[in-house]
């Protein structure tokens, strides 16, 4: 569970913090201002119905934590000190405050019961439709003693007491107060405050407020920087301090990748002094090379466009550290069995890991100097080093991909069974240059009598899938055993780079493989699928990442590996010929879903599954074309009563209809994954003609509820961020 002060969760909100005014002491409660800050959960698909309350002094410290739910007859109503904090001395007195408060003043548990629907709606994306809350005045609330948790709550429980207070005074706020005031730095205490959440927890709300800041503030890339060398440069390193503040980074570049994808005012500027003032603060000011290696990761994990400026920053850091050390002035024999043995020390247990950590030391290197390091590491006498450079035709940038392909091809007689493995499971996932070098070497590691090494035995895997989404995304988890525990192969697919990426995350205890399950099926709108379908559209996704000259992340090969996978190739998705084939399919099972009553009734469900179905939630679109389109309808009707409405029909008139291949593509492929499971959460048939009628040119867009629908949200994204803005 995520907790967020409301303050933070809604920081243009100017409504004063309830408080506490003592002009003298009474029982043991100082004199003062006492402060009641509300906290709500923002997970989302939670419906918890309560909030927890810090009470803070003048001085924000924390005095009492109450909990109280808004259904008085539930055992958890409480309003109880929450024990998983500490209390101060006259916590008690207190709560028995905040009690007479809460019967007395009837207004302020409306206000909470307000403020939890507010949060709800703006978690979910859609009005909160929970069950009405007991009418304040009908019950009496009394302070009782916490209750003995269940093993489930108590995990609720510590999630509250972790959640962090930095920041949050008790006087009225201004507008913008929090974003303004506290800057990158209060954020990256908050990503510190989630520091036990997996890489997949939902953090959208504080990224939200992240992407208002660096929009509003161009101090952002300097505060960035400031913060990382302030971190890198305290005499105590706190390692989990610098790693969130690495994941702030991470979420700022997804940020401004987004702006620049979506071709919003000013994001190429934004992205350019992010990367300028890094090159400049990091890599030439700082020069700590285990800083360095960390940027360096996140901007490969980023994919993001790398400027040159930070390619030259880092050629410039590499010189001086080879000056500093000595080692322009050492044989290069001796430099390469240095660097050789620096690698077996790294403690990597595969070539994976070790590619890892040298791609932080070197990704962002001249493309000539890596592929003759490459070169040389493949004549090592360390297997692991070579099977590692062996990846590299894998890398990032397709010079070295070509470059250690062309150096495979001329002498692959070192090259281990495992590497011939690779090479041969991989071959049909690049270009024709590329794809000649491989065959070139396998062909000579064969005559030079290596063997090549076993696929291992296919395990029992279970495939979840998420829907194609609004950004085209989708995401792939494939839970197979491992030992005692089991292992998530994860592969994401995204239209305009093909595979996105690929991982391997360990969930070594049912406790963590139930709570990954959990996550899925509230954050992601999984469903389970099929091996089939995973097959399917990781060839698409290499089609389409071949297409635009790019190759998977080598982790790809490692998840291919685990799961026996050697027939993984290039296929283009085709949606019509899609299409076709699921109409023959019907035509022999179930012909009845074909005909016009069964096409109607689709069309006309359609308008509510935006509102009813988790895998249209993101169905909208959001970019400077939209802006301008719905801006324009604005300007001509300006107060007019139908000016939304008119919008909406320009939405779908000058956007969706010249959109119309696309969405063709994301409803044929949501077809073809809802047809992949045996419990879909909407029939196969009703996505099926939603599609066919998108891909009839003749068919106005205008006339299927679906796409009306999707011009509505598309509006309401544009109106709530002008709201923000």
């Amino acid at each position: 569970m995520s907790l967020q002060p409301y303050a933070v969760i809604f920081p243009e909100n100017d409504e004063p913090v309830v408080t506490l005014q003592l002009d003298h002491k009474i029982g043991k409660i100082p004199k003062g201002a006492y402060g009641f800050i509300e906290f709500y959960c923002t997970d989302k698909g939670c419906d918890c119905r309560r909030t927890t309350l810090f009470v803070l002094n003048e001085k924000m410290q924390e005095k009492a934590v109450i909990s109280i739910g808004f259904d008085p007859d539930d055992d958890m109503a409480g309003p109880f000190l929450d024990d998983f904090h500490k209390q101060s001395p006259y916590a008690g007195e207190l709560l028995d405050i905040f009690v007479e408060m809460i019967n007395d003043d009837l207004e302020f548990i409306e206000t909470l019961h307000r403020h939890y629907r507010d949060v709800r709606t703006k978690v979910e994306g859609k009005k909160y439709r929970g069950k009405a809350f007991p009418k304040p005045g009908t019950y009496t609330r009394y302070a009782v003693e916490p209750p003995e948790l269940p093993g489930g709550f108590m995990e609720i429980m510590k999630a509250m007491g972790a959640a962090g207070i930095d920041d949050v005074s008790p006087i009225k706020r201004n507008k913008k107060t929090s974003a303004s005031v506290c800057g990158i730095r209060t954020f990256a205490e908050r990503y510190y405050a989630e520091r036990s959440q997996s890489r997949f927890d939902n953090h959208h709300i504080m990224q939200d407020e992240l992407r208002r800041y660096i929009l509003d503030h161009d101090t952002f890339a300097l505060e960035t920087a400031a913060l990382l060398v302030d971190l890198c440069n305290a005499s105590s390193q706190d390692d989990d301090r610098i790693n969130a503040a690495l994941r702030m980074l991470f979420d700022i570049l997804e940020i401004l990748r987004i702006e620049l994808e979506r071709g919003r005012p000013g994001s190429a500027e934004r992205m350019s002094r992010l990367q300028s003032t890094l090159a400049q603060k990091i890599y030439v000011e700082c020069g700590d090379a285990e800083l360095c290696a960390a940027m360096s990761h996140v901007f490969l994990q980023s994919r993001v466009e790398l400027l040159q400026v930070l390619h030259d920053a880092n050629s410039q850091r590499m010189l001086l550290d080879a000056h500093h050390a000595g080692l322009r002035d050492l044989p290069p024999e001796e430099i390469l069995a240095g660097l050789f043995k620096s690698i077996e020390d790294m403690g990597a247990d595969s070539p994976f890991e070790t590619l890892e950590n040298l791609l932080q030391l070197l990704a962002l290197g001249d493309p000539e100097m890596q592929t003759a390091m490459f070169g040389e590491m493949l004549q090592a006498d360390s297997k692991l080093v070579r099977d590692a450079a062996a990846l590299m035709i894998l890398h990032p940038v397709s010079e070295v991909r070509l470059g250690v392909s062309g150096l495979l091809s001329a002498d692959s007689s070192k090259i281990s069974p495992e590497t011939m493995r690779r090479l041969i499971i991989t071959r049909n996932w690049f270009s024709a240059d590329i794809r000649k070098n491989v065959d070139m070497a396998v062909t000579n590691a064969r005559r030079a009598r290596v063997e090549c090494a076993p696929l291992p035995k296919s395990l029992t895997a279970v495939v979840y899938a998420s829907p194609v989404d609004g950004a085209f995304a989708q995401s792939f988890q494939v839970i197979v055993p491992d030992g005692k525990g089991h292992i998530s192969c994860s592969v994401l697919l995204k239209k305009g780079v093909g595979v996105a990426d690929a991982f391997v995350i360990p969930l070594p205890t049912k406790k963590e493989l139930n709570n990954f399950l959990d996550m899925m099926k509230q954050e992601g709108a999984f469903i389970e699928s099929s091996m089939e379908y995973l097959d399917q559209r990781i060839c698409h996704g290499l089609a389409e990442g071949a297409a635009l000259g790019k190759a998977p992340i080598f982790w790809l090969a490692h998840v291919a590996e685990l799961l026996g996978k050697d027939q993984w190739k290039a296929v283009t998705f085709d949606a019509r010929r899609e299409l076709a084939g699921i109409r023959t399919e019907l035509e022999h099972k179930a012909p009845e879903l074909l005909a016009e009553k069964s096409r109607i009734k689709a069309l006309k469900d359609s308008a509510e599954w935006c509102e009813d179905h988790h895998f249209a939630d993101s169905w909208f679109e959001d970019d400077a074309e939209v802006d301008k389109v719905i801006a324009s309808v604005f300007k001509k009707k300006r107060n007019k009563a139908d000016a939304e409405w008119s919008a909406v029909h320009a939405i779908i008139e000058s956007i969706l209809e010249k959109r119309r291949t696309v969405w063709l593509e994301r409803l044929a492929l949501n077809a073809l994954w809802l047809k992949s499971s045996k419990k879909p959460p909407l029939p196969c048939h009703q996505m099926f003609h939603l599609a066919e009628a998108v891909a009839n040119a003749s068919f106005p867009l205008s006339d299927i509820p679906l796409m009306e629908t999707i011009a509505i949200q598309s509006l309401g994204a544009y109106l709530s961020r002008k709201e923000d803005e």
